[in-house]
């Protein structure tokens, strides 16, 4: 029997990709829902599902789309904190769910519906749509080489062949008037988001790159969990934008610009423009630094997809929907983090070609 799955925003950059991916799946019986009608319509046509008009801002709209619906893909940005009302209707009514956050307070705030899921024993997931799922494999797939983990190196970048959504866009702009609590020669401290830029060496074809200091969940969760400083580091991948979102970062802290989020609509359509440069790969990096018996030990790994990152970064929301449909899930609230293990989504990197390395 299938199980009936709604991607809201499933006309949107990885809502689309994701329902168009989940359709092909015989045991799921796949619909995309919005507020916009004719984008909707359009999109529902092009992938031969139906679509549902539905506002999620709306108590009665939401309930009603959620009837004999089993899980919900939420990938309407921009995820703000305390507006839960996706995630908390759908622990009302007994209906998975998972998005596409990727704002760290969004993430962690998650765990506060843990009471409510667990009453009507289903799983609400955040941060599908943020590195954390990959990261956190990543440092699960090595950690046994380590007694003690001291500090733990997270790189990633996403070419910019990839389509990149306004919310996304927005998401960026919002974060760089923010603080990151990074630790430096064992003092920890406050430094601005999207900045601190350094050359890191991704796999190919990204090789070396300059990536900014950037506030992700990882720090806390994966800090907190090995008990080590974590550093996370992401970019652009064309050095006129990479370096463009760090000078208007710095001209904002400056007070020259005010509300970097009004210029999201152009650099949106810069991009946009843009698109046919660089590349459509997905890369991502560890470096662990800690101990084995009393000795120091440096362990990497990282996975590179060579073409179609987006797809690649669909693959956490998409490798849980199915998880839940064949074996359910944990009861309780969680960010995405430990939830999937390598050979959950073995077969979705080999479908994409996805490169995976250890060291």
């Amino acid at each position: 029997m299938t199980k009936t799955v709604l991607v809201l925003g499933g006309y949107g950059t990885c809502g689309r990709r994701i329902a168009e991916i989940l359709n092909h799946d015989p045991e799921i019986e796949c619909l995309i829902g919005g507020r916009d009608v004719r984008r909707g319509q359009i999109a529902a046509a092009a992938l031969g599902v139906p679509f549902l008009a539905v506002d999620t801002q709306r108590v009665g709209s939401l309930n009603a789309a959620l009837d004999g619906v089993f899980a919900v893909v939420n990938t309407c940005g921009p995820f703000r904190v305390h507006d839960y009302a996706v995630a908390e209707r759908c622990a009302r009514r007994g209906v998975y769910y998972v998005d596409m956050a990727e704002e760290r307070p969004y993430i962690l705030g998650i765990q506060d519906l843990a009471p409510r899921a667990l009453e009507s024993g289903v799983t609400l997931v955040s941060g599908a749509g943020s590195a954390l799922a990959f990261s956190s494999m990543l440092v699960d797939t090595i950690m046994d080489a380590f007694d003690t983990v001291e500090h733990i190196d997270i790189a990633v970048l996403s070419g910019n062949r990839n389509p990149r959504g306004l919310a996304s866009v927005r998401s960026l702009l919002q974060a760089q008037g923010e603080q990151v609590r990074v630790c430096e020669h064992e003092q920890w401290r406050d430094v601005p988001n999207f900045s601190r830029g350094r050359a890191v060496r991704l796999p190919a074809p990204f090789g070396r790159r300059r990536l900014y200091i950037t506030d992700a969940p990882e720090t806390d969760i994966l800090g907190k969990r090995y008990g080590a400083s974590v550093t996370y580091r992401t970019g652009l991948e064309l050095p006129l934008l990479n370096r463009g979102h760090a000078w208007l970062g710095a001209l904002s802290r400056l007070g020259v610009i005010g509300d970097l989020t009004r210029l999201a609509g152009m650099l949106h359509m810069l991009q946009t423009g843009l698109r046919g440069f660089g590349q459509a790969a997905f890369g991502i990096t560890i470096v662990i630094k800690g101990q084995r018996k009393g000795q120091p030990v440096v362990r990497k790994a990282g996975l590179m997809a060579r073409e179609d990152g987006l797809s690649v970064s669909c693959i956490p929301a998409i490798a849980l929907v199915r998880k839940w449909v064949t074996a359910g899930g944990t009861p309780g609230a969680f960010p995405c983090d430990g939830l999937l293990m390598l050979q959950d989504i073995a077969q979705e990197l080999r479908m994409r070609h996805v490169v995976l390395q250890l060291s």
